[in-house]
């Protein structure tokens, strides 16, 4: 399918539902809140839905709290978006929403998307779902906002760890200076990305950093944040984002984990690669999913067995890259 199968979708709908994926990141919020920017501009009846709340670090940007959460007895919208979604799953309660709509569309860039709805525009060459939903802003000829360029700017500012990771490439930049050039200020929001951390965020990280371990001769470091770290610290669950890159930027470490103990008891398990490991396939033996450089997995598991089960399947990618 291509944009143009997107533009007669979005012409035929009045009412239009966006959601987001559960323990959203600024990717997910970023191009959610810039493509309801985009159609409300068109006239279209918008809503934002997503099962978490918006992590502190993203409440800046423009209309981040309008997001509803889901009661199961919202009415059928004329067209549901998922947006930065792999799979159903990833919505979490609100792809109650997503099944009811009288049309779906997906909207994604990660290779391991199932392509779950009516028109698929999954791009797997793009570093954010942020730059399909520029691209599709341009494809409809309308002026990008500055509110939309600043949500856009997060979503892959984010996602490409600040224009650092492997993913990045050329198109990222390109659409970078066209959103600078929308009047936004890509200073102000590097600072309130990733330079405005609560004391609370600070004194989880020194916990996380206290269960650091290195394993396979220093090429795997491991993190773990438990609920009494996070009760202690006084952190919220959402503050726990990229705290993995601690573990990653280690020298000599190809590798971090961060292993942290979910509310409902199960593990989320964040993996970041420096490119040497295809972490999507590590993530994809415990039924997660992402990129090359940066996935997870939530396993309902205990964290002892966890962390036992990945370093063993660690192990075995290692020696298979030998």
């Amino acid at each position: 399918m291509t944009i143009k199968d997107v533009h007669l979708y979005l012409r035929q709908s009045e009412r239009i539902a966006l959601i987001a994926h559960i323990q959203p990141d600024g990717d997910t919020i970023g191009s959610c809140l810039a493509l309801a920017d985009i159609l409300k501009a068109e006239g279209k009846s918008v809503d934002l839905y997503c099962q978490d709340n918006v992590p502190e670090a993203l409440k800046f940007l423009q209309d981040s709290d309008q997001f509803l959460h889901c009661t199961g007895n919202e009415d059928a919208y004329d067209l549901a978006i998922a947006v930065d979604c792999s799979d159903k799953e990833r919505m979490g309660t609100c792809s109650s929403v997503f099944d009811a709509g009288r049309h779906s569309i997906n909207i994604d860039h990660h290779i391991s998307n199932t392509m779950y709805a009516e028109l698929n525009l999954v791009d797997t060459n793009a570093a954010a779902t942020g730059e399909i939903i520029y691209a599709l802003a341009k494809s409809l000829n309308k002026q990008i906002s500055r509110n939309a360029a600043e949500a856009l700017y997060a979503a892959i500012s984010t996602d490409t760890g600040s224009f650092c990771f492997s993913s990045t490439t050329s198109r990222s930049y390109r659409i970078a200076a066209d959103l600078l050039d929308c009047g936004i200020d890509a200073e102000r929001i590097t600072t309130l990305l990733y330079k405005s951390n609560r004391i609370e965020r600070i004194r989880l990280l020194g916990r996380a950093l206290n269960s650091l371990s290195l394993y396979e001769n220093g090429k795997v470091a491991l993190m773990i944040i438990t609920r009494e770290d996070l009760s202690a610290s006084g952190a919220l669950d959402s503050e726990t984002e990229n705290l993995v890159n601690y573990a990653k930027d280690i020298m000599g470490v190809e590798l971090g984990i961060l292993l942290k103990e979910a509310a409902d008891g199960s593990i989320k398990a964040s993996f970041r690669s420096k490119g040497n490991i295809d972490v999507s396939i590590l993530a994809g033996r415990f039924n997660g999913g992402g990129h090359k450089a940066a996935s997870g997995a939530s396993i309902k598991m205990e964290m002892g067995k966890v962390k036992e089960s990945i370093l063993a399947a660690v192990h075995e990618m290692l020696k298979e890259c030998r």
